[in-house]
């Protein structure tokens, strides 16, 4: 690995990427771990704060229709509603251009750099719509990026809500292993991301769904990162992994029913970057989720974990341990869905 600074890419109108002063989503996350960044001198020495350009329609179109690029523009001038919860207000487009320009940015870093963060996971954005606070895919644009420039990449979604509009527009490309851990769709928006999604064409078998139970806690983590995220990985064989997903598994999430605590946070960022590590690919790691108080906090924790820093943990109560039994559910999940996947993979 590099003793080069890793860059974290960031703009003051990360800030403007808003759905309104009640919205569950507050803007000011993305300020306010700045700040907590440059309150601790172990992680400041790591990263270098760098200006997140603005992404065009040249770089959106390439997981976008243009008729859709069209209709947020559109709706940004006249008001109104890509869904129920994600409103199209002024500014938002702009800052959420800012975001997937960060995202493009960390991938082409990928040339000369072997890790690289920014604030993104607007995986809810598919081809043709925009829901779940997302109004464009960055994660799918940084994934298109690296595959343009003909490497193999591993998206490994751990946000609490199965990336819906990530896994439709690879849903047909074998280029992408798109693997995502997320709460039990039957328990929560957008209610995909069963076991049996697995791609369609010459991209079956590169989809894999993880649904995880209520209260699932770092035992339950690490039974399916071990049993499943692992073995593909190494099996697959990436030039670039990228983590996407912020604190929204956290115990404390107002929108979630998972229970990690910050520990369980942290275990995802220091594995998901110890995966990179142990196939000799580059590591993009992005967050953007968490709802309610402890966001920040959150993101700090999978941080330090990426990060591979002494710093301590934000304080809270320990939920589990990995090498405990994890939930019969999750334990059953796992046995069924090696037996879809031995058609694609090995176990």
């Amino acid at each position: 690995m590099s003793d080069e600074k890793i860059p974290l890419f960031f703009h003051e109108k990360y800030g403007e990427y808003s759905f309104g002063k009640f919205h569950p989503f507050d803007p000011k996350r993305f300020p306010d771990f700045i700040e907590e960044v440059k309150k601790e001198e172990k992680m400041l020495n790591e990263v270098e704060i760098t200006e997140a350009p603005l992404a065009g329609d040249e770089v959106l179109s390439t997981v976008h229709r243009s008729e859709y690029l069209e209709e947020v523009e559109e709706m940004e001038k006249t008001g109104g509603s890509l869904t129920m919860d994600t409103p199209v207000k002024k500014g938002s487009p702009e800052a959420g251009r800012r975001i997937v320009g960060g995202s493009l940015q960390a991938a082409k870093a990928m040339e000369n750099k072997d890790f690289a963060i920014n604030f993104g996971g607007l995986h809810h954005s598919g081809p043709d719509y925009g829901e779940g606070f997302c109004l464009f895919n960055d994660v799918a644009v940084a994934a298109r990026h690296l595959e343009d420039e003909g490497k193999k990449v591993v998206i490994f979604d751990t946000d609490a809500h199965q990336g819906n509009g990530t896994m439709d527009i690879f849903m047909k490309d074998p280029n992408v292993l798109f693997i995502s851990t997320h709460q039990d769709p039957a328990t929560l928006y957008p209610g995909r991301g069963y076991i049996q999604e697995v791609g369609k064409g010459e991209g079956e078998g590169f989809t894999v769904n993880i649904p995880m139970p209520r209260d699932a806690n770092i035992t339950e983590y690490h039974h399916a990162v071990e049993e499943i995220v692992k073995p593909l990985v190494r099996q697959y064989s990436p030039d670039v992994l990228i983590r996407n997903g912020g604190s929204d598994p956290h115990h404390a999430d107002s929108l979630t029913d998972l229970a990690l605590d910050m520990r369980g946070l942290k275990y995802l960022g220091k594995t998901s970057r110890s995966m990179a590590e142990e196939n000799d690919a580059g590591y993009i790691d992005l967050m953007l989720s968490g709802y309610g108080r402890r966001v920040v906090e959150g993101w700090k924790s999978i941080t330090i974990g990426t990060l591979d820093v002494q710093v301590p943990l934000p304080s809270d109560q320990k939920i589990g341990e990995i090498g405990y039994e994890p939930k019969n559910d999750l334990k059953e999940t796992v046995i069924d869905l090696k037996d879809i996947l031995k058609d694609y993979w090995e176990f």
